[in-house]
């Protein structure tokens, strides 16, 4: 059985690279609860694999929302090495947007994929 706390843990650490602006902030961040290998989807963007990549579209999502924070809805669930999480984005302008993703992570609690719905 997963460790629940760690796991929220990792979901607060990897919703806070969400709200940095900088390049260098955002790797640290990520590099902390994301798997080398990790890949990422949403409805906008075809899957994309590693850190950089993470990176990079999390830069590039400010030409789409502008400025945002990121935050948790609620505890995570979880089973079997995966799990969903909703959240909600809050922008100075602009009505908020809300979200769910689903993740799996690896024994280390690193995520190694996240499918997101918004």
């Amino acid at each position: 059985m997963e460790n629940i706390k760690n796991i929220e843990e990792t979901i607060r650490t990897y919703t806070s690279a969400w709200n940095e602006t900088e390049r260098e902030a955002i790797m640290k961040i990520i590099s902390q609860c994301w798997a080398p290998d990790a890949t990422y989807t949403d409805p906008l963007t075809d899957t994309i694999t590693g850190q950089e990549a993470i990176t990079e579209l999390i830069i590039s999502s400010y030409d789409q929302m502008g400025p945002r924070t990121f935050k948790v809805l609620a505890a995570p669930q979880t089973h079997h090495q995966s799990g969903r999480f909703r959240w909600l984005a809050v922008r100075p302008e602009g009505y908020p947007a809300e979200g769910m993703d689903y993740f799996e992570f690896d024994d280390q609690n690193r995520i190694t994929r996240i499918v997101g719905f918004f």
